[in-house]
């Protein structure tokens, strides 16, 4: 695909232009997408986040499945974390919610106590306890209005049928329901009122509308190229996108930047969440490493292959050695579609089997694909 295509002239001319006045784009941005059944060609909720590192976050992606006895909730949830932060999140009723960050505003935070929500724990409270995305909205509202709230945070939350996006800080609230096929986000405030108390910068609002910007136009695309639908590596592809995809001597700021070192797809099932909802992860920058497809049912027990520091920091040192204009790998391409296509039929397979009630199968059948496609996506990797 010819990448200039993707950005017209005019906005490329506009974006040149602010570069030349001056702006310092010096901030960082976590992308996200949803995209609803009718726009996904496997009929299934799609929500995505690409993760950023900086100087002086050194970032270490894993997966945790955490049981309900663990934490008292009433469900089983997979969450993927950043040390023992919970960044985003499945559960077995096929729950799924993603945080970006806020814009800075200037709201005092309440005291801090053990009913605080900031992100990470609010985001385990909506996934162990909740079995919707309309439960967890209202959780979120009840703790604003209790005023738990302690940060500023945008929450993209879905479940099979229906998806919502919460924008909130201790004196801000604000939430809308996804209407249309897609969204995408960043860090800046979009709903009414939420900008209030905003104190973020102008070089920041540019970067991070840039950042969204380019995932809605590749989207848009893949939908005109696929008759009005998004596949699965269609959103896997917006990750990979980057400033030099665009025009020479133009710099659109992209949702796979120099310091994206992860990033995950959750696919929400609305039959079998328990087995087959699924996290795609890529540890590692997008460019440079393949999506694992890891269904809920699984997660229990990941691949140690993948999910280990020696893959991660791997992935990492890729990425800083990486031409950052050099094209993504075609043959990287070539062994994902593989990938994905493979769990396509697996999952398809595991669904009859579910059907039948044959259950016991079904799991071990996804867990065996799963374990056979991270040990070919390592070596892929390690050659």
């Amino acid at each position: 695909m010819n990448r200039q295509s993707l950005f017209p002239k005019s906005l490329r001319t506009a974006v040149a232009a602010a570069l030349v006045s001056g702006a310092a784009l010096s901030v960082s941005a976590d992308t996200a997408w949803m995209i609803l059944p009718k726009a996904s060609t496997s009929g299934l909720m799609l929500m995505h986040v690409s993760r950023n590192t900086n100087k002086k976050t050194k970032l270490n992606p894993n997966l945790m499945f955490d049981g309900r006895k663990q934490y008292g909730g009433k469900y089983n949830f997979l969450r993927i974390r950043n040390n023992d932060a919970c960044t985003a999140g499945i559960n077995e009723k096929g729950l799924g919610v993603i945080i970006t960050g806020g814009d800075p505003t200037d709201d005092k935070n309440p005291p801090k106590t053990n009913l605080s929500f900031d992100s990470h724990s609010a985001t385990v409270v909506m996934l162990r306890t909740c079995a919707t995305a309309q439960e967890a909205l209202n959780r979120m509202r009840a703790a604003f209005a209790k005023k738990q709230i302690i940060g500023s945070t945008i929450y993209l939350i879905a479940d099979p049928f229906e998806a919502f996006v919460v924008e909130c800080s201790p004196a801000h609230f604000a939430s809308w329901k996804l209407p249309h096929a897609f969204c995408t986000y960043t860090h800046c405030w979009k709903l009414p009122g939420m900008d209030d108390g905003s104190v973020g910068t102008a070089d920041r609002a540019q970067w991070h509308y840039q950042c969204e910007w380019a995932a809605r136009e590749f989207l848009r695309r893949e939908m005109e190229k696929n008759k009005g639908m998004i596949p699965i590596a269609g959103s896997i592809a917006v990750s990979r996108i980057n400033a030099n995809d665009t025009e020479k001597k133009t710099v659109v700021n992209a949702p796979c930047a120099k310091n994206t070192a992860a990033a995950y797809t959750l696919e929400l099932d609305p039959e079998y969440p328990e087995y087959l909802s699924c996290v795609y992860v890529a540890f590692g920058s997008p460019r440079h490493t393949i999506y694992l497809p890891v269904p809920f049912i699984a997660s229990a027990e990941p691949p140690k292959v993948l999910l280990n520091n020696r893959t991660v920091t791997r992935a990492l040192e890729k990425m800083a050695k990486a031409d950052p204009k050099a094209p993504v790998d075609p043959a990287l391409i070539e062994q994902e579609n593989k990938i994905l296509s493979a769990f396509i039929k697996t999952r398809n397979r595991a669904r009859q089997l579910l059907r039948e009630d044959r259950n016991d199968e079904a799991k071990k059948l996804l867990i065996d694909n799963m374990n056979k496609q991270a040990a070919e996506i390592a070596e892929f990797l390690n050659k």
